[in-house]
């Protein structure tokens, strides 16, 4: 019945794609899944967006700051409130543009997220192991490296074609779920220096690598489509929404 369930969702998801998204600056991840754009922000930039992360993350008791359970991957939450007019090398309104090109759905809220992964021993890497942000409906993220990001420490990978819906890998990555932590192969891995921004598909099985030494700062643009999208995802990380 589960599998039932699983495949009309599916295909309601594949007919809205074809149907209402898959269009604009973004369509290019149907057919490869995820887009690497170097120089998409200046290294100077960078230098000062990592400046402004460690002192509003870690000098003060920030409410919108989460850390994982092994003290590799901390997060700060709604870094738009710290970085003033820095935001505008981020083009926001552009990428949001693009993301409901691409999903066809409307943006009604959205927020970057600043992490800083480093080695600790048992880590998952950024993001907590393999899984997909959604299940059925196609999602995108946006990520700026904001430090030079080789093998060794955390580089965002994903398995291509994963976001398209292939009936006859249903037994490898199993409609309907999420997190998939046993998958270790098939992986490709966007090594780039800092200021390079990614589009993901993130319906598709990805993971930030885990970090074997070095560190790695990285800015992610969430978007949602309802109004309370931020509060809920700082809810689900365990912390209190704010306005």
């Amino acid at each position: 019945m589960r599998l039932i369930r699983n495949t009309i969702k599916t295909m309601i998801a594949s007919l809205w794609m074809v149907t209402f998204g898959g269009k604009g600056k973004l369509s290019i991840l149907k057919h490869t899944t995820a887009h690497v754009y170097p120089g998409a922000l200046p290294k100077h930039t960078c230098k000062e967006l990592i400046d402004i992360f460690e002192n509003a993350a870690f000098e003060t008791e920030n409410p919108r700051l989460w850390c994982d359970q092994t003290g590799s991957d901390s997060r700060l939450w709604c870094f738009e409130k710290d970085i003033g007019s820095l935001i505008e090398f981020f083009d926001i309104d552009h990428w949001v543009d693009a993301v409901e090109s691409y999903t066809g759905r409307k943006v009604r809220s959205w927020c970057l997220m600043a992490n800083r992964v480093v080695h600790a021993d048992g880590n998952l890497g950024s993001g907590g192991g393999a899984h997909r942000d959604s299940a059925f409906s196609h999602q995108v993220k946006c990520i700026w490296y904001l430090s030079d990001v080789g093998p060794d420490n955390g580089p965002f990978q994903y398995i291509p074609e994963t976001n398209m819906n292939l009936w006859s890998q249903r037994k490898r990555y199993p409609l309907g779920q999420t997190r998939l932590h046993d998958i270790q192969e098939g992986f490709q891995e966007v090594n780039a220096s800092a200021g390079t921004m990614l589009a993901c598909d993130t319906k598709c099985i990805h993971r930030g690598k885990p970090i074997d030494k070095g560190v790695r700062y990285a800015v992610t643009l969430y978007t949602f489509q309802s109004d309370r999208g931020v509060s809920n995802i700082l809810r689900k990380s365990g912390l209190i929404p704010f306005e």
